[in-house]
Parts: structure tokens; sequence; C-alpha cells
């Protein structure tokens, strides 16, 4: 893991892996590919649990899920796990995940993933990036507040 560079003194943490981007940090957007390897989901849960050993500090999250066209029951499962595994830090330290779902199929398929594993931080799906980004960093501002 490293630095954000042009941030230091903010301690922030990247998360090592090619799928997630630290442009607005603590805001880190994690775009999902078109389809991948349940190998590949692996490694990026498991660069995200690395990250979260590292990063006490409070987030959130864009995760894009609009270049989605395929989830096997393996990826939906692995996803549910590894929240479960990430549980812990997303309780003490997401202020907000918001979720760029474009249509049915993924709305769908997000909340396959959250009934198998109910998440317990502030959560919302979005059509428009535009909104999402916009919500999680209000999310983000009122956790900073509440943590001063």
């Amino acid at each position: 893991m490293q630095q954000t560079v042009g941030k230091p003194e903010a301690g922030y943490v990247k998360v090592d892996h090619p799928w997630f981007a630290h442009d607005l940090m603590p805001v880190y957007r994690w775009t999902f590919p078109k389809e991948a390897t349940d190998v590949e989901f692996r490694a990026a849960f498991r660069a995200r649990e690395d990250w979260g050993a590292l990063a006490q500090y409070a987030v959130a999250w864009i995760i894009d899920t609009s270049s989605i066209s395929t989830a096997p029951a393996t990826q939906r499962k692995a996803f549910a796990a590894h929240l479960e595994r990430f549980e812990d830090h997303n309780m003490r330290w997401n202020a907000g995940s918001a979720l760029v779902v474009p249509n049915a199929w993924l709305h769908g398929l997000v909340t396959a993933a959250f009934w198998i594993s109910p998440p317990k931080f502030p959560n919302r799906a979005f059509s428009d990036p535009v909104q999402a980004e916009s919500w999680a960093k209000q999310q983000l501002s009122a956790k900073l507040a509440e943590l001063s």
C-alpha cells in the first residue's frame, strides 16, 4: 500500500488494485469491469480488506456497477462473504456507499447481494454517477462532523 501523492499529511491509503480510483480520497471509487473471473473478484476483495487493515479513518464509497454484464452465483456469494468480512470496518468508518446501478437488472443484482449480507452502513442506489458522488460526499461530511 502506498500513501496518496499530494496528501501525505492526511495519511490516506490507496487500495492496491486497478478497480479502485483514488482521485477523491477519502471518497473511494470502486468500478467493476464488464466481466471478470472469480480469481479477479477475490483479488479485488483481498486488496480492499488489506486496505481496511490500514485505513482507520472515515471514508465514503462510490461503487459503480454500470459496466457489469454478468454476475455468476459464485461472484455474488463472494461479494456477500467479502461484505461480512469487511463489516467491522464498514460499521466503524464507512459514512456511506453510493451504488451506481443504472438499470433494473443491476438493481436486482445489488439487491440479491445485500439480501445475502444486509449492509449495516448507509447506502443508496443511483442511476446517475454525479448524484452518487454528491451523496457520498454529503455522507462523508456528516460523518466527519459527527466524529469532530
